[in-house]
């Protein structure tokens, strides 16, 4: 049994649809449909976390590390990025801050021997308005997802670039 956990905010969660329809979901199967013709393996895969990265790192030891899985994807950087009116004007986690949760998160995985860590950035977020720094919510996540390419390419992690790989579709087309 291969073990991968998804850890990430509520993207990776795909919350509001149905687990069968959710993208861990769906990379699993496809998975153990593409590798069982050629080798008995299955991949287990469970998703973790649910908040920014401050949180994330809180909860990596009982989401994470004990379970020692040989895949872990990480995928932050929206609730990191938000900028609220009630923590006047600031990211929930400012770009440095989340610069050194990721690094501290790979750190700590390598320490625990996980050492296949997938980075993952995040769609495009279809959310038509402006956060108190002028910006809007995607222009906010893809300054996080920029320290995420970053992160991954000096830290030797791979990278799965969903905003990449979606750079021609229209938010509004996606199932967000």
């Amino acid at each position: 049994m291969y073990k991968t956990i998804f850890f990430g905010d509520s993207f990776t969660n795909c919350s509001g649809l149905s687990q069968l329809d959710t993208w861990p979901t769906t990379v699993q199967r496809m998975l153990n449909q593409q590798l069982e013709a050629r080798v008995n393996l299955q991949f287990e895969i469970s998703v973790a976390s649910q908040e920014n990265t401050r949180g994330a790192l809180e909860r990596l030891q009982s989401d994470v590390l004990f379970a020692k899985p040989d895949i872990l994807t990480d995928q932050y950087g929206t609730k990191d990025s938000t900028h609220l009116l009630s923590n006047n004007g600031a990211p929930l986690v400012s770009q440095d801050a989340f610069r050194f949760n990721l690094l501290e998160l790979i750190n700590t995985c390598r320490l625990f021997d996980i050492h296949r860590l997938v980075f993952i950035t995040n769609h495009p977020v279809a959310i038509d308005r402006y956060d108190i720094n002028g910006l809007t919510p995607d222009q906010n996540t893809q300054l996080y997802d920029e320290i995420v390419r970053e992160v991954a390419s000096t830290s030797a992690c791979h990278i799965a670039d969903v905003r990449k790989a979606m750079k021609n579709y229209d938010p509004n087309e996606l199932c967000l």
